[in-house]
């Protein structure tokens, strides 16, 4: 699957917008990884009331595939959990059991849980509402 459009993200990126790059990872330092994404504190970050995200305390910024690597660490470093429909996989540090965010692979794009994020200032999102329940069945 090609990486998705950052227009067709659940929250579009605007045209022509610089990407800052940011830097974070699990408690453990196992998984490091870097991210290209505008402003983080300039746009919405999803704060979902699903159950899984509730439960994990997610606050959750958009990104295209191609705009996410590993700087240490990879995959084979995490484990997943899917359920519902089985489109999501949440990923989760095999060591430290930390949350960095799903992927919707059948979309190209990854989500990352900003609480991962290196020196985020969790005060200044912009959070916006998200009713995953209604979706849960």
């Amino acid at each position: 699957m090609p990486p998705a459009d950052p227009k067709s993200l659940p929250f579009p990126w605007p045209d022509d917008v610089e990407l800052e790059t940011y830097h974070g990872g699990c408690h453990c330092k196992k998984i490091r990884y870097e991210l290209q994404h505008p402003d983080i504190y300039a746009g919405p970050v999803m704060n979902c009331n699903c159950s899984i995200c509730e439960d994990r305390g997610y606050l959750m910024i958009y990104a295209p595939e191609d705009k996410f690597h590993f700087t240490s660490g990879s995959e084979a470093d995490l484990t997943s959990y899917e359920f519902g429909s089985n489109v999501i996989r949440h990923r989760f540090c095999k060591s430290c059991g930390s949350s960095l965010g799903p992927v919707v692979a059948k979309r190209g794009m990854v989500v990352i849980n900003t609480r991962t994020i290196e020196d985020v200032d969790l005060s200044r999102l912009q959070l916006h509402k998200g009713n995953g329940k209604a979706r849960e069945v």
